[in-house]
């Protein structure tokens, strides 16, 4: 019978540890770094839901390609840094890319497909561009990628239902306003 209870509490006892070893896992490692970093930085955070806005707004394949044209520009951007490339204007491409994008949900443009993903790549660019890191830490950055577009595509579908298509144009006109605002130099 001790034998048991002694299994029990250790299996207790390592169960009660796994949320912890967990918390560490996800926010000090590599991988943490790239999947919290990105979603911390207000730029990064407004120019990826607003590529997930438009593309909602967009529906039918925007609804994924958008999304995977974020995802491959930015890696795209952040593997050019790394290999040495540089981007000029890179700080003010990225608030450019906020005004840009805001722009366009704020006006609830349906464009081209094609035209579409041209514009969402060129403009996350600029997101991908200043990240730097090891294999885990580029996971973390794509899942945050996937997680804040599709948190958009998200958005769409509760503020179309829940107040108005407005509200939609509403946010991409706030996300335009931030991107102002920086190149301004106020944030």
């Amino acid at each position: 019978m001790s034998g048991r209870l002694a299994a029990v509490a250790a299996t207790m006892v390592l169960l009660a540890a796994l949320p912890a070893e967990a918390r560490t896992v996800l926010t000090g490692g590599a991988f943490g770094q790239g999947l919290f970093g990105t979603a911390g930085v207000l730029a990064h955070l407004l120019g990826l839901l607003a590529v997930g806005l438009w593309a909602g707004q967009s529906g039918g394949p925007a609804v994924w390609q958008l999304p995977a044209a974020a995802l491959t520009a930015a890696l795209a951007a952040g593997m050019a840094a790394r290999f040495g490339v540089r981007l000029p204007f890179a700080g003010e491409g990225l608030a450019a890319s906020l005004v840009l994008l805001g722009a366009l949900v704020a006006m609830g443009l349906r464009a081209p497909l094609v035209v579409a993903i041209l514009a969402v790549a060129a403009a996350t660019v600029f997101h991908g561009y200043g990240q730097a890191g090891p294999p885990l830490f580029w996971a973390g950055f794509a899942a945050s990628v996937l997680l804040l577009t599709s948190a958009g595509v998200g958005l769409v579908a509760v503020l179309g239902q829940a107040a108005s298509p407005r509200a939609v144009q509403m946010c991409g006109g706030a996300v335009a306003l931030v991107g102002v605002l920086d190149l301004l130099g106020v944030l």
